[in-house]
């Protein structure tokens, strides 16, 4: 019969973490070029995340374009934000992380509508669409960059391609466990 229940007698175990519980510790050359380790609290994770969401209107019909590496801080973001809007997250394929052509494609057909990643990876994606502009992802409403400096003259030139986007430049998310607002 498949509308019977299985029930199981099991205690209910009341949570013993706290938000202020460490969520993981990352590793980061921060500002002084070596590496340490920052612990985030889930407290200092869930604010950030929850108000990145609410400053760029992030909700179910969002998809994230998640280009960063697991084991960099941009990632949390891409992954907790996307499900945290109840968005959807694109992965790129492993053996095409660092061509932007591959980029282009999967961001066309899955209709990504936000960048989120360092400076450096924009600037690949812009510089392959300069010279391939058809391939450029109509849907892309959003670009977020941060961990490193923003070249000037980029902002421009992701404006060229995208006359819509809203851009802005995101200081370190680990360091504060919070982001710095600046627009472009």
């Amino acid at each position: 019969d498949g509308d019977r229940k299985i029930e199981i007698d099991r205690p209910v175990l009341e949570p013993i973490q706290t938000p202020d519980d460490l969520a993981y510790v990352i590793y980061t050359s921060g500002s002084t070029g070596l590496p340490k380790g920052v612990m985030i609290d889930h407290r200092g994770a869930v604010n950030t995340i929850l108000d990145v969401n609410r400053r760029m209107n992030v909700g179910t019909e969002d998809r994230i374009f998640a280009l960063s590496w697991l084991s960099f801080d941009l990632s949390v973001y891409d992954i907790f934000g996307s499900l945290a809007a109840g968005g959807a997250i694109i992965l790129p394929s492993a053996s095409a992380l660092k061509d932007p052509r591959h980029w282009a494609d999967l961001m066309v057909e899955t209709k990504a509508t936000i960048w989120n990643s360092v400076p450096a990876l924009m600037k690949m994606f812009v510089e392959f669409l300069a010279h391939n502009p058809e391939n450029a992802p109509a849907t892309l409403r959003l670009a977020m960059m941060s961990g490193d400096w923003i070249p000037v003259t980029l902002p421009a030139q992701i404006r060229t391609l995208f006359k819509e986007i809203d851009l802005f430049s995101l200081g370190g998310a680990t360091e504060a466990s919070i982001f710095r607002f600046m627009t472009s």
